[in-house]
């Protein structure tokens, strides 16, 4: 008998452990939410992801992918989280989204000259722009935004990119006007050394969003959601999440974490 108790105890010690690993879609460089150091990652929306992982025993492996990719990919089953999503009536059919982990404003950020009396957003669909305007090709910039987008006439003034570093090059390189850009990471990017950003400024505010960690419905389980969202509401409160983010200080803008609403589906 107690050969036999042995002989069970050694085939359960011989089992791989369970591992949890979820796959995170993630560009190049979004600073100061996401920076690649190497072979390794970083920033504000790395370790915030990170550590709310570490709360359910689960590791986070890092997909490199465009988000319009990434978009395709949540589609396939093939990514399990994304960062930096707004909420909308059709994402909710997808995501579940954890937090909000930040209050997103995004500004149409470029040369002054190049965009004579514009001062709101609405101005873009009653008079047009002669300035040219880069944007994230998937993003949601909000209804207003889209109202002019899905105008043909409007729409020829826009280019739509794959990703943020190549959106701020074709600004940078005098090869579009104005782009539409996080006001955070505006400020992060006008004080890295060796950039001409003296000129581009930050003009109106386009849109203004909570942005969430969206979990793919189709391959994180109801239990794992509910968990996910009492472990950001815990490190919240206990001051977890807040320390992260003072990790990153910007000169003249300051990052507020938004108090916790996670929107998940309903179980029935």
């Amino acid at each position: 008998m107690k050969g036999f108790l042995a002989l069970i105890v050694s085939c359960v010690l011989s089992q791989p452990v369970y591992s949890c690993t979820l796959r995170m879609g993630i560009e190049t460089s979004f600073a100061p939410y996401i920076m690649q150091h190497g072979d390794s990652w970083r920033g504000i929306n790395v370790e915030l992801l990170q550590r709310l992982l570490q709360e359910i025993e689960c590791e986070l492996e890092f997909i490199h992918s465009p988000w319009l990719r990434s978009l395709k990919l949540i589609e396939q089953g093939e990514l399990d989280v994304l960062s930096h999503l707004s909420y909308n009536a059709e994402r909710s059919k997808q995501f579940a989204f954890i937090g909000p982990h930040q209050q997103e404003t995004i500004y149409l950020v470029g040369l002054q000259r190049a965009f004579p009396g514009l001062t709101a957003v609405d101005q873009l669909k009653s008079s047009g722009t002669t300035g040219i305007i880069a944007l994230l090709n998937g993003a949601y910039y909000g209804d207003k935004l889209d109202s002019i987008l899905n105008d043909a006439k409007n729409r020829t003034r826009f280019v739509f990119i794959r990703g943020n570093e190549d959106k701020q090059a074709l600004l940078l390189n005098g090869r579009v006007h104005g782009v539409l850009e996080d006001i955070a990471a505006y400020h992060y990017w006008k004080v890295q050394p060796g950039l001409p950003t003296a000129d581009y400024i930050p003009l109106f505010q386009v849109h203004q969003s909570m942005v969430y960690f969206g979990f793919n419905l189709r391959t994180i389980s109801s239990i794992q959601l509910q968990q996910l969202a009492q472990a950001w509401q815990k490190l919240y409160a206990d001051g977890t999440l807040a320390a992260i983010v003072q990790r990153y200080p910007l000169a003249g803008y300051q990052i507020q974490l938004p108090k916790p609403a996670s929107l998940l589906p309903a179980t029935e």
